[in-house]
């Protein structure tokens, strides 16, 4: 049997962050623990963007500050090519997504990992992505 790497996309994290013992962060433990799992540092620029819009900024950028601690973060910019295809393409079929979205989902496609995320609706566009829901 061969060992599954994910990515986890910013609504997954959030919810790992917002309840540790919920179904996200049992799934998470299922799947071979955070030794198994990255953030894209799109993910790691959206929690932060979040964390200082909030009204507890110094403990939730203390939070994602602690999550590049046990947490894998890899470069998007190892997907620009991947994702500048899958842009054009998703536009030609008239079916365009946030830019955000196709980095973070093109970098799970160029580094081989399944995307952990809630958002399949948008993702599930992109041509070679494996997507897997932990919140359901």
């Amino acid at each position: 049997m061969s060992v599954q790497y994910y990515l986890l996309d910013t609504n997954a994290v959030i919810e790992i962050l917002r309840n540790p013992q919920g179904m996200v962060s049992r799934r998470l433990m299922e799947n071979g623990g955070v030794s198994y799992c990255a953030i894209s540092d799109i993910t790691l620029y959206e929690l932060y963007a979040g964390a200082y819009a909030s009204q507890h900024v110094d403990n939730n950028v203390a939070a994602v500050d602690r999550l590049t601690e046990w947490l894998q973060v890899i470069p998007s910019s190892s997907a620009y090519k991947e994702a500048a295809r899958q842009k054009v393409s998703l536009k030609a079929d008239g079916q365009i997504i946030e830019v955000i979205d196709i980095l973070i989902g093109c970098t799970a496609i160029v580094s081989g990992r399944v995307l952990v995320s809630a958002n399949f609706k948008h993702l599930g566009r992109l041509k070679g992505i494996q997507i897997t829901d932990w919140s359901v």
